[in-house]
């Protein structure tokens, strides 16, 4: 074997239908849609109007209302199939309940070994029939040592009843899912709760440091503008107490002047 032929064995191939998901037929898809919608008015209209003759045509037309909800052509293939009828569907060689639900064990076609059903037993009665359960698989496994001791061609119905013990109790333990869904959904939310928390506090600690930095700036800004006014109320009391001792000084050379004179 070829390595192409190897990859290509990897994976299917594409369902043939699939070129049939052009623009072109998607175009033409919208345009049957528009028809038929304008069409469905018009019978609405119609409807009102032919009352008397209406039940006639529906058993004569019954087929070809059915062969007019699809498109002709390649058309057809780019609507969805409608969803199948009944309460049960077969895919992967298996039966399927549309239904989410764990089926019984009556319904898998297997014998119950305790008396209670699914949906009304409680979690202390499965408490008590696990434990039943267990003992019985401990000693139906003790006669199945016995049996292969003495006839080791008899272990055959020994290993059913082993079998059936373990399913019964693997359907015991899988009527607990739902709980343990519930349970890790609940431990998921936690977990996102507490990263979010977390986050929160970083941005609430960051938010805190640059809010002090922030005032340490703006309190700096007004030491500057209060220095500053400070040094001009200096700077102006100087210029002005010089003014002062010049004028006095003109003064007193002016009174010696006419003094002398």
């Amino acid at each position: 074997m070829s390595k192409e032929e190897l990859i290509s064995s990897l994976y299917p191939p594409p369902p043939p239908y699939v070129k049939f998901f052009s623009d072109e037929n998607l175009n033409q898809l919208e345009e049957w849609k528009t028809t038929k919608h304008s069409h469905e008015k018009e019978n609405v209209n119609d409807e009102d109007n032919d009352n008397e003759n209406e039940k006639e045509v529906d058993n004569k037309a019954g087929n070809e209302d059915e062969d007019e909800q699809v498109p002709p052509g390649e058309l057809r293939f780019l609507i969805p199939p409608k969803p199948p009828s009944g309460t049960h569907y077969r895919g992967y060689g298996n039966l399927w309940s549309f239904e989410d639900k764990l089926p019984s064990l009556k319904e898998a076609n297997w014998e119950q070994l305790y008396s209670h059903d699914d949906e009304t037993i409680t979690s202390e009665l499965k408490i008590k029939e696990l434990h039943k359960l267990m003992d019985s698989l401990l000693l139906n496994f003790y006669e199945l040592i016995g049996i292969a001791s003495i006839d080791p061609q008899q272990y055959q119905n020994k290993i059913k009843d082993i079998s059936l013990i373990l399913i019964n109790i693997n359907h015991l333990l899988n009527t607990y899912r739902p709980h343990q869904s519930r349970e890790s959904l609940i431990m998921l939310l936690k977990k996102q709760i507490d990263v979010k928390q977390k986050e929160i506090n970083q941005l609430t600690t960051v938010t805190n440091e640059i809010k002090s930095k922030i005032l340490n700036l703006v309190q700096l800004d007004e030491l500057k503008d209060r220095q500053a006014i400070e040094f001009d109320q200096f700077k102006h009391n100087i210029t002005k107490g010089d003014t002062d001792k010049k004028t006095q000084l003109k003064d007193d050379i002016i009174r010696k002047l006419l003094a002398e004179v």
